[in-house]
C-alpha cells in the first residue's frame, strides 16, 4: 500500500514539475496563457476603437487615406504595372477584404497590439531583462496616447512595426543563440512589414543593419555577420527587386506610379524645414528618445546601442525626407528606438545599473504622453476619445 502510494506521489511530482526556462522558450510557455495575455492586451484598444465610432473623426488619419486608396484601385487588373501600383500589398489587400470600414481598420490594428506586446514580452523573459525594468518598458512603449493612436489609426505603419517587432524577436534568437529556422522567419516578417507600409521598408533595412551589432552565441568565422545579414535581408530584396526587375522589362521604369524628379526636386525645402522643426519643442521630443537609447547604452556600457540607435535616428530623418511617413503618422521616432532598446540592452547588469535603466524607462513614459500632447492630430484622437466616453459612461 506504501509502495503504491510513493509511486502515485513520485508521478504527480514528474508532471507538476515545471522544467528550468531556455531562452528559446516562448512566453507565457502555455498556449492558453499567451492567447491570453494576447487578448487581455488587446481588449483596451478595441473597446476605445468601438467607442471612438460614435464620434465624428478626422479625414487626415492614415486609415482614411487607407480606405480611399483601396477605393481607387482597380481589381479586374492584373499585370505587371498593377502589381507595384498596388504597393503597400499587405494593408490594400487586408484593408478590401475588410467590410466594416474604419472601424474594422481599427480592430485589425488592436489585434496586432496583442501579437506585437507578448512578442516583446516574450523577448524581455528571453533576454532575462530584470522584471521591473521589463515592466516599465512595456509601459512606456504601450500606455500612451501615441501607441493607441498608431495602433487604431494607422494599420499601414502599425502592420509594419508589427511584423518589425515579431521578426527583431527572431533575429535576436537567430544571431546570438543560432536559431536558423529563427533567421530564415525573421527574414520573411521583414518583407511583410515592408509589404505593409513604405516605412516598413526603414524597419527592414533597420533589421539588418542592427542584426551585425547584436552580440553572436556561435563560434567566430570569417564572414559570419555578413551571412546573417544577407540571410535576414534577402526575401526583401527579392521581393522588391522581383517587382522593380518585371517593370524595368516590360514598362521601361523600376516603381510605376512613383514621380522620382519630384521627390528630388523638393529635398531642399523638406532639409530646411526638418532643420527648423529641431529648433522647436517638437524637435527637442523627437531628439528625446534619442538621448533616452543614448543614454541607456553608456549606463550599460553597450557601445553597439549608441551606433544603432544613431544610424536609426539617421535613417528616420531621411526616411521622412523622401515622403515614407504618411503625413497624419505620430509616435514612430519614440516606439521604434524603444523597440530596439528592449532588443539591444544586455540582461546581466548590477543593481546600480538596474536602478538606472530603470528611471530612464520611467522618463521615457513622460516623454512619450509629452510628444502626445504636442501632436495636433492626436490631441484631437484623444478628445474624441474623450467625447466618446462621455457620451456612453456620462
Amino acid at each position: 500500500m506504501s509502495s503504491t502510494t510513493e509511486t502515485t506521489v513520485l508521478r504527480r511530482d514528474r508532471q507538476n514539475r515545471t522544467a528550468p526556462r531556455t531562452r528559446l522558450d516562448p512566453f507565457p510557455r502555455s498556449p492558453l496563457a499567451r492567447w491570453m495575455l494576447r487578448l487581455g492586451l488587446m481588449a483596451p484598444l478595441v473597446v476605445i476603437a468601438v467607442l471612438v465610432q460614435g464620434v465624428p473623426s478626422s479625414d487626415a488619419t492614415p486609415n482614411a487615406g487607407l480606405i480611399d486608396g483601396v477605393a481607387a484601385i482597380d481589381w479586374n487588373r492584373g499585370d505587371a504595372e498593377w502589381l507595384a501600383l498596388l504597393y503597400p500589398h499587405v494593408s490594400n489587400l487586408i484593408a478590401a477584404a475588410n467590410p466594416f470600414g474604419r472601424l474594422g481598420l481599427s480592430i485589425i490594428g488592436a489585434v496586432a497590439a496583442g501579437f506585437l506586446l507578448q512578442k516583446v514580452a516574450e523577448i524581455i523573459a528571453q533576454r532575462a531583462i530584470p522584471r521591473s525594468t521589463g515592466i516599465i518598458l512595456v509601459i512606456a512603449l504601450a500606455a500612451n496616447p501615441l501607441f493607441f493612436y498608431f495602433a487604431l489609426e494607422n494599420l499601414p505603419g502599425f502592420l509594419a512595426l508589427t511584423f518589425f517587432a515579431l521578426a527583431l524577436a527572431d533575429i535576436v534568437r537567430f544571431v546570438n543563440w543560432g536559431n536558423t529556422e529563427s533567421g530564415f522567419r525573421g527574414g520573411i516578417l521583414l518583407m511583410l512589414a515592408a509589404l505593409s507600409d513604405p516605412s516598413g521598408i526603414l524597419f527592414a533595412l533597420i533589421g539588418a543593419l542592427a542584426s551585425p551589432f547584436l552580440r553572436t552565441g556561435r563560434s567566430w568565422s570569417p564572414g559570419l555577420r555578413a551571412a546573417n545579414t544577407l540571410v535576414i535581408a534577402f526575401p526583401t530584396l527579392g521581393a522588391f527587386a522581383t517587382i522593380a526587375f518585371l517593370n524595368v522589362l516590360f514598362f521601361g521604369s523600376p516603381w510605376p506610379g512613383q514621380d522620382l524628379s519630384a521627390i528630388v526636386a523638393g529635398l531642399p525645402e523638406g532639409v530646411a524645414a526638418l532643420g527648423a522643426l529641431y529648433t522647436t519643442p517638437t524637435g527637442w521630443l523627437i531628439v528625446a528618445p534619442l538621448a533616452s537609447a543614448w543614454l541607456v547604452g553608456i549606463i550599460v556600457r553597450r557601445p553597439a546601442a549608441l551606433v544603432v540607435s544613431g544610424i536609426v535616428f539617421l535613417l528616420l530623418n531621411g526616411a521622412f525626407l523622401l515622403g515614407a511617413f504618411h503625413p497624419g503618422a505620430a509616435g514612430v521616432t519614440f516606439l521604434l528606438l524603444t523597440l530596439l532598446a528592449i532588443a539591444l540592452i544586455p540582461g546581466a547588469r548590477t543593481p546600480l545599473t538596474n536602478a538606472l535603466v530603470d528611471v530612464v524607462a520611467v522618463l521615457q513614459i513622460a516623454i512619450a504622453w509629452a510628444a502626445a500632447l504636442d501632436r495636433p492630430l492626436v490631441l484631437e484622437w484623444m478628445q474624441s476619445v474623450a467625447a466618446a466616453s462621455l457620451l456612453v459612461f456620462g
